[in-house]
């Protein structure tokens, strides 16, 4: 069983106040400082500027953020890893249904997030930046954000769709020039209030990841986006909906953009298959059965402790979108404890998270085209 720690922060003011808020934690954590920061020059000033406009359009401030980061650093701006990690992970498993599918007669969004925990920063935001909406969700990258839900009771998380694309070593080249998926979810959660404003933002936005987005807000719209080498499609459902209910692993299930798929991965099929089971098992479903989902080992359930393999549970979460909660656990949700978080400031700590390292079957990672 390895121990780490995962930060609970509160981000308040202009975006340049932020970045100094920022800039101070990491000062404060010299082994995460390591991991943000590129040598002076290294990163191509004619792509510097490139992704800097382009995020002064899809995500207005953000380059403030950065600035005010770096001033406290004492570093240049394009020193930040996150400018080239973004401009172009691995598991994850999506859910979310209607409230006539739940006990409760909420709309509830699921996920389980797989990766490897030394590749994260491991902190928990409440974010609130002048002119923005107020959201709490996980961090990546300082800058980015992996999931949340806003003020508006807007939620959003993500799941790789195929092998993962970035800027890293054995990551697969983007189809097309655009952003990582941590743009995508940040910019949702600032600045939109619903299902049809996100699906709207995400459709016009240039996004070089390929990505399986999963949405739901509390006005009784749930939403799935799949986006393959720049090729998008996307399913909206409501009340008057034939099906009342969505899942997403990691591969293509839309036929609109089946055709780019490239491999699929068995385990994926696997996991959305036990997914649709425990969807249709039951007229409605009760907190405990996504709960339960998310807490059962692979392959009857979700949760996975490869994280050597880049493949272990960080993160099990349970989106309230009508109540505006999360429920979720840091680490496996087979050995931590569940808590609820609401729209507003956090307790600032760090608190134990404990992962419990396996090795994964060699055919987990059976490949059928």
């Amino acid at each position: 069983m390895k121990q780490v720690k995962t930060s609970f922060k509160n981000f308040q003011g202009s975006n340049y106040e932020v970045g100094i808020q920022i800039g101070r934690w990491i000062l404060s954590n010299p082994d995460l400082l390591q991991k943000v920061l590129l040598p002076p020059k290294a990163y191509p000033q004619n792509k510097l500027d490139e992704i800097m406009s382009l995020l002064d359009q899809y995500c207005n401030g953000i380059n403030e953020e950065i600035k005010g980061f770096s001033d406290v650093l004492g570093v240049e701006y394009g020193q930040a890893i996150f400018y080239a990690m973004t401009y172009l992970e691995r598991g994850c498993s999506l859910m979310a249904a209607l409230p006539s599918k739940t006990e409760i007669g909420h709309t509830l969004m699921a996920r389980n997030y797989d990766f490897n925990d030394e590749m994260e920063e491991m902190c928990f935001a409440y974010t609130a930046i002048e002119g923005k909406y107020k959201y709490i969700g996980s961090t990546l990258n300082l800058f980015g954000r992996c999931d949340g839900m806003n003020e508006h009771g807007l939620a959003a998380c993500k799941a790789s769709n195929g092998l993962p694309v970035g800027n890293f070593e054995g990551g697969q080249k983007a189809g097309i020039t655009g952003f990582q998926f941590w743009i995508v979810i940040r910019s949702i959660l600032e600045n939109c209030k619903n299902v049809d404003e996100a699906i709207d933002w995400t459709m016009d936005a240039p996004i070089g990841y390929n990505i399986n987005l999963m949405l739901a807000d509390n006005s009784n719209k749930i939403a799935m986006l799949q986006c393959i080498d720049g090729h998008k499609a996307y399913r909206i459902l409501d009340e008057n909906s034939e099906n009342m209910s969505l899942s997403i692993t990691n591969h293509v299930i839309l036929p609109e953009i089946k055709s780019y798929e490239k491999m699929l991965i068995e385990n994926s099929v696997i996991r959305n298959e036990v997914i649709k089971k425990t969807l249709a098992s039951k007229e409605k479903l009760s907190v405990n059965d996504f709960k339960c989902l998310l807490s059962t080992q692979y392959p009857a359930g979700l949760c996975c402790h490869y994280y050597p393999e880049f493949f272990g549970t960080l993160r099990s979460m349970l989106f309230d979108v009508t109540d505006k909660k999360i429920e979720m656990t840091f680490g496996s949700p087979r050995a931590n404890d569940w808590r609820i978080f609401e729209i507003k400031e956090l307790e600032e700590k760090e608190i134990t998270v404990n992962l419990p390292y396996e090795k994964a079957e060699k055919d987990f990672y059976n490949i059928t085209y």
